[in-house]
């Protein structure tokens, strides 16, 4: 006969273990990143996870998930699998699941949580990060608590410079990260319109720049297309 266990079995349905011995935001809560978790010098290259085939040297090289989110889902269902996979690489940049500001508000908040919950997590594990700040609408402000001042921070921009006046709204939130942060740097995945960061080369903030790897094929179409014209014009 079995015996019945005195201490109750409680599934870990929201992934607490992430957070465990995390200080906590004033507002709404949040994990609060430390510091010492945060990679003090920017990579030589940033990557995406769904085109990590494309690493040529992991121990110099950031990984990021500046890609569709069904694309990383599976890290965000079981963070801690993807511990050892995760660990060869030079630093991660923070999750970034997204928070549409078309979304309700608590679903931005979800997706904010765990983008810092998890990069939380991998921090404690003694793996170098760069925080991701990500916010949804200017009512997801108060996430910005949850992020350490004065080091290197991440921000994603392809897919969102595409249309003018998105410019601006992001602009303005570039701002606000930057008055509330003041990051010793901050490591762009995607274009640097001056548009969105012209109060960041104002302020002195050294701004590094990553192509995408959208941007890169581009790239490399428009090397080819310039090589077959050169080679027509010959014949």
């Amino acid at each position: 006969m079995l015996r019945k266990s005195k201490t109750p079995y409680v599934m870990d349905v929201y992934l607490a273990y992430l957070i465990a011995g995390a200080r906590r935001t004033k507002t709404d809560d949040y994990p609060i990143i430390e510091e010492w978790m945060v990679a003090t010098e920017p990579p030589k290259e940033i990557i995406q996870w769904d085109r990590r085939s494309d690493v040529k040297k992991p121990k110099e090289t950031a990984i990021c998930f500046y890609c569709s989110d069904p694309g990383f889902q599976p890290i965000l269902g079981n963070p801690k699998r993807y511990v050892d996979k995760l660990n060869q690489y030079e630093c991660i940049v923070g999750l970034d699941a997204s928070p549409y500001d078309n979304m309700p508000l608590w679903v931005q908040k979800s997706q904010i949580g765990l983008n810092i919950g998890i990069t939380y997590y991998y921090g404690s594990l003694g793996m170098k990060v760069i925080p991701n700040v990500r916010i949804g609408d200017n009512r997801t402000l108060s996430s910005l608590e949850a992020y350490p001042k004065h080091t290197l921070i991440a921000i994603g921009t392809h897919g969102f410079t595409k249309r003018l006046d998105n410019r601006y709204i992001f602009a303005e939130q570039v701002d606000r990260i930057v008055d509330e942060l003041e990051p010793t740097g901050i490591c762009v995945y995607g274009p640097v319109p001056d548009e969105v960061f012209n109060f960041v080369r104002m302020r002195g903030i050294p701004i590094y720049q990553y192509d995408s790897y959208t941007m890169k094929e581009n790239n490399k179409d428009r090397l080819l297309k310039k090589s077959l014209k050169e080679v027509s014009n010959e014949g």
